[in-house]
């Protein structure tokens, strides 16, 4: 099986462009790593394959209580809140 997961980096285009521009599209293969930081713009995880099942974890420091997601990606102007919901906070479970 070809475990993998596909990660897209965007940042917002100017204020007159109102998209979310992809400038990083990476597939990374079991046991990879990846990382971004609030200063890279924004990313997209997914699994590029429909049968293969694919797991992600995602480690936030500091972790934090909500995040803005975009439904659009050609509406950049249109954000939403999602809340964020953690197993663990500084190492002890929730």
């Amino acid at each position: 099986s070809n475990k993998a997961t596909n990660e897209r980096k965007k940042e917002e285009e100017t204020m007159n462009d109102d998209q979310l521009w992809c400038y990083s599209d990476n597939t990374y293969c079991e046991g990879q790593l990846a990382y971004i930081t609030d200063s890279m713009g924004y990313h997209k995880v997914g699994n590029p394959n429909a049968t293969v099942p694919a797991v992600t974890l995602h480690l936030y420091c500091p972790p934090f209580d909500q995040c803005r997601i975009w439904l659009d990606p050609d509406n950049a102007s249109k954000p939403s809140k999602s809340r964020v919901c953690y197993h663990s906070v500084f190492g002890s479970k929730v």
